[in-house]
């Protein structure tokens, strides 16, 4: 009774072990394992005698394991059995746990349900059960159980009922836990054998992989289907599941299946047996709600790093590391405030006694700043222009990766050194999508990869590392070098103990005005807390701004400190380079509100100083991004965070697949090509469009990833925050108020709050209106300075906006800008009256990024400059024709409005892919109109109801904003007449206009048109 035993442990139904587990010795085994006619037999039919041999270890006993044949409805012949006295591979010398008939197609472990399971499952997703020998009206009938028939007929309900969600597992043991806690679940008996792939006699592929005919049968049109494949730790192993369930999942997907996949947490057993064991159904059940679908878990494991590490430590600190000569990339993976920079540091150390050159790469100029001192090597603005290279190398950010910026970088000087990127999965991400790199991206990514190929072909070594580095990052690089190498990964696998670990208090509200009122409570009683903003905008309600300015109210007597881009940059200001010495400075203060300027690179490491972090992630910044400033303060005090549900910033069309996002990518580059050849653009015929096709694919491989996050933000900081051992504690409500006192005092928080938004807003509206007016010499000077004082910023600001828009600068300006309004005015003006100016626009921004990029475009970038795409979308939709007649009363049962609705909703992909609006499939006309109307800035007001078809349906009427875009269209035409294309604020051949600039040259040409269109 051996194998009872094993199969209770692993929380099997002693009834469902009954039916389908046999103990078997002797001859035994082999009567049920060789029975294939393909078997080497004697004349006389009989299996040979070598063959036999390799199977006398059967006769020591076992139990052997088949189910159902779902094909037929049978006992299935196929099935495994566990010999007590395993044989040996003959390949790698390891015990084989389990024998399956050889020679034979394997299949899959489809158990027999015994009816007390049957029922749990029918009543767990409400489908009923009916049998011969039961009421076919009732619900949940009693099924007579003892001649199989429950057990042989629930394979046959299953396919008949494809609203069963199906799990898919490895290994037969798994698949009876998982019916035994109420799931339906067949088990493969490898992770490769849901499918087979056509190959020749060489083992060459020769056509496409397809399911296992039993697993089709079950692969119904609109089943959910759930993979729980084992949770290993070892990077082969994770390596190859990954790649199982992908192509699995692809399968199942071409099928009309709907795929989602099981994870739990490390530690919580290795297979889904041993986590039930561990943890308990109701464990399982909550892991089931929150699978993932397959989209975003193939996103998510572009997070992971397989490559099997060359050295591999449990280490709070990182010590000293021996690196081997020939190794020329070197990954180092380590949590967290483990001393990865310590590390580094001795690393340069080392290469500059050598009299080695160092070059350090980061994102952002503090924090590489901060690097370079911790390093002993200066930031590029320190180094002799004369003399650059009488110094053993410098540290500069990845926006200056080429040879028109302040470092005059040539990728071809630099070889034989190192190379060095800290936080390199950010330092990639920003080189590739960030808007600061925009202009010059094609230079940076052509130096970047020059100095790769110069460096890993020479004797030089790139070192990079990352507490979340992943595949992406390496085989990035490694594709840039253009050459074959493994790279040497030193991995440190340690996680905070127990008592090491934080205590994070998550607040799971709809807004974070709970977690205000408890850190303002917490300051009352003496606390000093480290506050992590995603927002310092002036506009934002929960940004470093306003609650600096809040708080500073609420105490007036502490010490607050707003550490931002904009207090960092200011020469008056206390944060002003305070990240080169933070512990010195943070100690002076009670309170200090941070903005992602310091999220990464900074080691905060007061002891006893701090006694709280707070952190409001409001869905901007990445996931990784919000823990990882959650972790600038090491000590172990206790977190509290508020993060939103769903994030906002995502990347491209919003897709969590790498083919989906490239796909409309490419789709949408070919449409904008074919829009700019009606244009005279002939640098069109020599341009690049296949630049880089690695950084294309690492691009889309890192949006993915925040695609996916941006989904179910909140859970994937959580599930972040859990993998890494610390212990989550939701914010319970104070019981000791009452839900009125609750409403009512947030309430009054969310009016001073925005009363102190208003103010400060307003307040610097007014300044920017009054800052000095630049000359054109004044701000080229002055935008090349580094560091700029708070009035410097605003006159930059107000001359932008005198650019943008030919108008005088007022406050009431100052905040349509910041409201977008440039963006709904610039779309406006190109759908009607600046329709013929479109195509030299943006013939002129195709033919600038060419120019920088010497023939070569950034898809990305250069389908984000294009607007024709974009206007051609909303004429199609009839939203030029719907502004024309505002007296038009709107309805939705409108024939033409439906037209436009079944255009919109049939072409919902290609409307997210070219202008950024996601469209439910079952939205309404006016829902449609409304959101394609706002991104023009015009709404929709309801005026009344009409009876249509003995029916009230509500009557709309399109709102025409008031606003001065008339008096920027004139300033825009006359600049389109006289420089095509110059209405962009970037045109730098164009002047500012004077203030009295001749319209009246317009109004006879464009008058009609100008009135039609507003």
């Amino acid at each position: 009774m051996n194998h009872l035993r094993e199969w209770q442990t692993s929380c099997v139904d002693e009834q469902l072990i009954d039916l389908n587990v046999t103990a078997l010795n002797g001859s035994s085994p082999s009567e049920y394992l060789l029975y294939s006619d393909t078997l080497p037999r004697r004349n006389d039919g009989r299996i040979s005698q070598a063959f036999l041999k390799q199977y006398e270890h059967t006769e020591q006993g076992g139990w052997w394991c088949s189910g159902i044949d779902v094909l037929t409805g049978e006992k299935d012949l196929w099935g495994c059995f566990k010999p007590n006295q395993p044989r040996l591979s003959s390949d790698r010398g390891k015990p084989i746990k389990y024998e399956h008939p050889p020679k034979t197609p394997t299949g899959i472990f489809a158990l027999q349900v015994p009816v007390h399971l049957w029922r749990r499952i029918g009543q767990r997703f409400k489908v009923p059960i009916v049998s011969q020998d039961s009421d076919p009206c009732g619900a949940f009938p009693s099924v007579k159980f003892g001649d199989g028939f429950a057990a042989r007929d629930f394979w046959q309900w299953m396919i008949e009922h494809p609203t069963v969600p199906l799990c898919i597992t490895e290994g037969a043991k798994k698949a009876g836990a998982l019916l035994t806690a109420g799931f339906a679940a067949i088990a493969l008996p490898g992770i490769n054998n849901g499918y087979r792939t056509p190959k020749d006699a060489q083992g060459n592929r020769i056509g496409k992989s397809r399911l296992i005919p039993q697993l089709q049968k079950l692969a119904m049109q609109g089943r959910e289907i759930y993979i729980a494949f084992d949770q290993d730790s070892n990077p082969k192993t994770v390596q190859a599941v990954n790649v199982a369930i992908r192509q699995l999942g692809y399968l199942l997907s071409q099928a009309g299946c709907r795929v989602k996949v099981i994870t739990w947490q490390p530690g919580w057993g290795k297979g889904v047996d041993d986590f039930i064991a561990y943890r308990g159904q109701e464990a399982f059940e909550e892991a089931f709600t929150q699978a993932i679908p397959l989209d975003i878990w193939k996103a998510q494991s572009l997070s992971h790093l397989t490559y099997t590490p060359d050295i591999q430590c449990h280490s709070r600190y990182l010590s000293e590391i021996a690196i081997p000569e020939t190794a020329k990339l070197i990954g180092i993976k380590s949590p967290k405030g483990t001393g990865k920079t310590k590390v580094l540091e001795q690393i340069v150390q080392q290469a500059i006694a050598r009299q080695q050159w160092v070059l350090v790469i980061g994102h952002r100029v503090r924090l590489v700043e901060e690097l370079c001192q911790r390093f002993g090597l200066p930031y590029i603005t320190q180094v002799n222009s004369n003399q650059p290279y009488q110094v053993f190398g410098y540290g500069l950010c990845i926006d200056s990766l080429h040879a028109n910026s302040q470092a005059q970088f040539n990728a071809a000087n630099w070889s034989d050194g190192i190379v060095i990127i800290d936080e390199v999965e950010q330092v990639l991400w920003h080189a590739l999508n960030s808007d600061t790199c925009k202009n010059q991206r094609v230079a940076i990514l052509k130096s970047l990869k020059t100095l790769m190929q110069n460096v890993l072909e020479g004797e030089g070594k790139v070192f990079v590392a990352d507490a979340d580095l992943s595949d992406v990052s390496l085989e990035y690089l490694i594709s840039l070098s253009g050459i074959y190498l493994e790279p040497f990964i030193v991995q440190n696998d340690w996680k905070p103990s127990v008592k090491e670990a934080w205590t994070v208090n998550p607040y799971l509200e709809t807004s974070p005005k709970r977690l205000i009122k408890d850190l303002v409570k917490h300051i009352r009683q003496g606390g000093k807390p480290f506050v992590c903003l995603s927002a310092q905008k002036l506009m934002s309600q929960w940004g470093t701004q306003t609650l600096e300015s809040y708080l500073k109210k609420q105490f007036p007597d502490a010490k607050v400190l707003r550490i931002d881009s904009e207090s960092l940059a200011e020469p008056s200001h206390p944060a002003h380079n305070c990240i080169n010495h933070l512990n010195d400075v943070l100690k002076n203060y009670d309170i200090v509100l941070a903005s992602p300027s310091i999220e990464t690179g900074v080691s905060i490491d007061l002891k006893g100083h701090f006694t709280s972090v707070w952190c409001i992630a409001q869905g901007v910044q990445t996931a990784t991004s919000v823990c990882q400033s959650l972790s600038r303060i090491r000590e172990n005090i206790p977190r509290y965070l508020w993060v939103a549900a769903y994030g906002f910033n995502q990347v491209g069309n919003g897709s969590t697949s790498i083919p989906g996002l490239l796909t409309s990518g490419h789709r949408l580059t070919q449409l904008n090509i074919r829009l700019l050849q009606q244009s005279d653009l002939e640098a069109l015929d020599d341009i690049d469009t296949g630049f880089q096709a690695e950084s294309l694919l690492c691009w889309a491989k890192m949006a993915v990833r925040v695609n996916s996050s941006m989904i179910n933000y909140r859970e994937a900081i959580l599930g972040i925050l859990r993998a890494e051992n610390h212990l989550i504690e939701v914010r319970i409500q104070d019981n000791n108020e009452s839900r009125e006192q609750n409403v009512k005092s947030q309430n009054q928080l969310t009016e001073v709050i925005n009363e102190v938004r208003a103010q400060n807003y307003q307040a610097e509206c007014e300044a920017i209106a009054a800052a000095i007016e630049l000359t054109d010499s004044d701000y080229r000077h002055l935008k090349k300075c580094l560091f700029k004082t708070l009035s410097q910023r605003r006159a930059l600001r107000k001359y932008d906006l005198q650019r943008r828009y030919c108008l005088p600068v007022t406050p009431q300006l100052v905040a349509l800008d910041d409201g977008g309004w440039y963006q709904q005015l610039r779309l406006h003006y190109f759908l009607t009256i600046g329709r013929y100016y479109l195509a030299d626009r943006d013939a002129m921004v195709a033919r600038k990024l060419i120019e920088q990029g010497n023939g070569s475009l950034f898809l990305p970038d250069f389908n984000g400059s294009q607007l024709g795409a974009i206007i051609g979308t909303l004429e199609v939709l009839g939203i030029a024709v719907l502004i024309l007649y505002p007296q038009r009363q709107l309805k939705n049962t409108d024939k033409d409005l439906q037209k436009i609705a079944e255009i919109a909703i049939s072409n919902r992909s290609e409307i997210k892919m070219v202008m950024g609006i996601g469209i439910a499939q079952n939205a309404s006309s006016i829902t449609i109109i409304r959101r394609l109307l706002a991104s023009i800035g015009y709404n929709l007001d309801c005026i009344g109801t009409q009876k249509v078809d003995k029916k009230s349906v509500k009557v709309y009427q399109v709102v025409m904003p008031q606003d001065e875009r008339k008096d920027v269209f004139r300033q825009w035409i006359v600049r389109d007449e006289k420089y095509p294309g110059s209405s962009e604020p970037w045109f730098e051949e164009y002047r500012i206009p004077s203030a009295n600039l001749a319209a009246e040259k317009i109004e006879h040409k464009h008058g009609i048109q100008l009135s039609l269109a507003l």
